[in-house]
């Protein structure tokens, strides 16, 4: 596939990288699950992949071809070709939890994973521990994977179909309060209505508010929080520690354990379920098929209960932000934030979390490689963060550099060739015309760097204070 195209030259540099991650890679790495597994020879098939993403990486920055190709990718936002196929397989054996029990795969699974679909004769599980060890194949790395997550539901829940979902039939009964934007007046103007709810809610004998809030630690233990407030004071107090789980779940994990108790009082008819995680609130009633539906599930259920018993029964979510302080959300927040033990016991993997650790893997991999100078370029120049740490590079929100510098072609050319050490100055031409000219225009320099065109030359100083008068 020929990259570079006349066409193309125009194209800004954070579009280029959009172009190959949707357009050019998908083509590029069609079927690489057939080849790429533990124990399979891949040098050939790794090596024209990485030659491919340096054009890339070149197209893209605009750098030279002498540059190291670790450096321009980092700046192009482009994790190495090897990390970023061992990110997605890792991920496409993870979703082997959530095909139908009916699936063909199964039956070449191990017994505890094949959703007692009948074995085949050459499947894993009749396999001897001597033959498993010698055994190269992906479903091998498939059953190493689903060993570590919990069981998915399966994803055609009647709950979830069509006509039986709780929208289909009491989508007026259920109402989300959501900040319009994050400016300051909105957010004041939000929190009064708010406050004109539950003081609603506080004075009427048949009303209740949910108050919930759900953390993760770095230590990957997740609690839960939720405050049942009634008659202005909180009645109850439900706590939740969970494991290896992402943010989201705890988000629901906390909203279910206040709600709960709410949708099985027969004398509620109206809740208030206040929430910083408005989104994970959406889940509940999420129209299609989603990986959340082991969390959401029991409140669905409930819920649909809890409409059908009464035709005055109602529920509000309320997002409340963080920056709001809203006193009663505070107290919620403030027991998240206390430590927790972490379990002795071992727990398995949500879904949700298992795709993330290996997005969270691959990437670690990728900025402790690039700490080393070899990888990156040895005149590879750190830039450090408002906070003075060193920048790493991610392949997220468009990279550590391009948002920065990615919307001017020219802007992001020179960049791409200062930072790798690879530009048309003194040092370069050291390192690969040593017959050509290395001393600074200014003569104030034998070798022509980039500490000296920055730091000292009157040439460019000279040049930056024309552009400032300019502007």
């Amino acid at each position: 596939m020929k990259l570079l195209d006349n066409s193309t030259q125009g194209i800004l540099p954070l579009q280029k990288r959009l172009l190959y991650r949707t357009c050019v890679l998908p083509i590029a790495l069609y079927g690489f699950q057939l080849w790429f597994f533990k124990g399979a020879p891949t040098v050939y098939n790794m090596t024209e992949l990485k030659k491919m993403q340096r054009r890339t990486a070149l197209w893209i920055t605009g750098a030279f071809r002498t540059s190291p190709s670790e450096g321009i990718e980092a700046v192009a936002g482009l994790i190495p070709i090897y990390l970023h196929l061992w990110k997605l397989n890792g991920q496409h054996q993870l979703w082997y939890a959530t095909i139908p029990p009916l699936h063909a795969i199964n039956s070449l699974l191990d017994h505890a994973h094949a959703k007692n679909h009948p074995a085949h004769k050459l499947a894993t599980s009749s396999f001897t521990s001597k033959q498993k060890a010698h055994l190269k194949s992906p479903i091998k790395d498939v059953n190493k994977h689903l060993n570590e997550i919990q069981a998915c539901l399966e994803p055609n829940h009647v709950l979830f179909s069509p006509g039986s979902r709780v929208v289909d039939h009491f989508s007026s009964r259920i109402v989300f309060h959501s900040l319009s934007s994050s400016s300051d007046d909105d957010t004041i103007v939000h929190i009064q209505k708010l406050n004109q709810a539950f003081r609603m809610s506080q004075i009427s004998p048949h009303s209740t508010t949910i108050i919930a809030d759900g953390g993760v630690k770095k230590s990957n233990v997740a609690l839960a929080v939720a405050h049942t407030w009634t008659d202005n004071h909180i009645t109850r107090q439900a706590h939740v520690q969970a494991m290896n789980i992402t943010p989201v779940e705890a988000e629901l994990i906390a909203i279910r354990i206040g709600l709960m108790p709410a949708l099985n009082d027969d004398n509620i008819h109206q809740i208030l379920v206040v929430t910083n995680a408005i989104s994970a609130a959406n889940y509940i009633l999420e129209s299609r098929p989603n990986l959340l539906q082991k969390a959401v599930l029991p409140i669905t259920s409930n819920l649909k209960s809890f409409f059908e018993k009464d035709n005055r029964n109602h529920i509000h979510f309320w997002q409340c932000p963080k920056k709001a302080k809203w006193p009663r959300h505070i107290l919620v927040d403030d027991q998240v934030k206390v430590s927790a033990n972490v379990p002795t016991l071992p727990s398995k993997n949500s879904y949700l979390f298992s795709r993330k650790k290996e997005c969270d893997g691959a990437l670690i991999e990728w900025q402790k490689a690039f700490s080393t100078e070899k990888r990156k370029g040895q005149l590879f120049l750190d830039f450090e963060d408002d906070k003075q740490r060193v920048i790493k590079p991610t392949y997220t929100k468009g990279g550590s550099w391009l948002p920065s510098i990615g919307f001017i072609n020219a802007l992001c050319v020179h960049f791409t060739r200062m930072t790798t050490g690879h530009t048309p100055i003194g040092e370069y031409r050291q390192r690969f015309f040593p017959n050509s000219p290395t001393s600074c225009p200014c003569s104030q320099a034998d070798l022509q760097t980039c500490e000296h065109i920055i730091m000292q030359c009157p040439l460019a100083q000279g040049f930056k204070a024309m552009q400032h008068r300019h502007q």
